[in-house]
C-alpha cells in the first residue's frame, strides 16, 4: 500500500465546471469548439487569478467569467 495517492483523482475533474465556484464555466473549447469562440479568448486574466485554482485542477478546468470578474473587482 502507498500513502502517496492523492485523495482527489484527476479523473473526477469536470471540465465544464468552474474550478473556483463549481458552476458552469461556459468553456467553448471544452465543448469542442475552437478556442477563439470561447469567452476567455477575449478576456484579460491577471496572473494571480490562477493561483486560486486548486493544484489538482490547474490546466484541467477553466474558471468562469463571474469568478474572473469577482477577482478583478477584489484584487485589481
Amino acid at each position: 500500500m502507498s500513502d502517496q495517492q492523492n485523495s482527489t483523482p484527476s479523473e473526477t475533474v469536470d471540465v465544464f465546471m468552474c474550478a473556483l465556484c463549481g458552476e458552469s464555466n461556459a468553456c467553448a473549447y471544452a465543448a469542442g469548439k475552437p478556442h477563439s469562440e470561447c469567452w476567455c479568448g477575449h478576456a484579460s486574466f491577471p496572473e494571480g487569478v490562477f493561483e486560486r485554482v486548486p493544484a489538482e485542477q490547474r490546466g484541467k478546468s477553466c474558471i468562469c467569467q463571474q469568478c474572473l470578474e469577482n477577482y478583478v473587482q477584489k484584487y485589481e
